[in-house]
């Protein structure tokens, strides 16, 4: 399944603007139906369709609230000039297949901590496309996010409205999560 994300508001539909592809989803979720159901009390495998649904659907939310990837998958970015200095998004990445410059394969280094860093040798470009794989993140925290998301959208399968109460994402899963964020100084 393709997935497009563009990167950056562009003021006119002309402009062209970064945008990251999911090529596929090489990696699987790290909380399963069992845990989920575990975790909201449930005890009859009637939901598990759902459930599973309510995971993955968790799973991206978080991954595009933090801005780097849960599960591991294969990207590509695609963005017009840039520096030759550069970040990937969704990291940490675990490798990069191909850097190009205008179609062209370019000499390139990695930096970061987690390899999301590309500094290119060859400028300037109308056009650069890197290929690559991401590695996923894993631990307890991660974990307890998407269960209280999975919790919250399976106790609220529909928007509704309780008095003057809408129902939105726990601020206890922004607050897990925000360590996570890519923070820019």
């Amino acid at each position: 399944m393709a997935y497009y994300r563009s990167l950056y508001y562009s003021e006119t539909p002309t402009d062209y603007h970064s945008q990251v592809k999911i090529n596929s989803t090489t990696g699987s979720e790290i909380v399963t139906t069992a845990n989920a159901k575990d975790f909201i009390r449930v005890d009859t495998a009637a939901d598990d369709t759902i459930i599973g649904q309510m995971i993955t659907e968790a799973r991206i939310w978080c991954e595009n609230y933090i801005g780097k990837d849960i599960v591991a998958k294969t990207r590509t970015y695609y963005t017009p000039f840039q520096k030759e200095r550069f970040n990937i998004p969704f990291a940490p990445v675990a490798s990069i297949t191909s850097v190009t410059v205008d179609g062209t394969a370019a000499t390139h280094e990695v930096k970061g901590l987690d390899n999301e860093i590309i500094e290119l040798n060859e400028l300037p470009a109308k056009e650069i496309k890197v290929s690559y794989t991401t590695a996923g993140l894993d631990d307890s925290l991660l974990k307890q996010a998407i269960l209280r998301l999975v919790s919250t959208f399976y106790d609220n399968r529909a928007e509704f409205v309780v008095g003057n109460q809408i129902n939105e994402v726990p601020m206890g899963v922004k607050n897990t999560l925000s360590g996570y964020k890519t923070m820019f100084i």
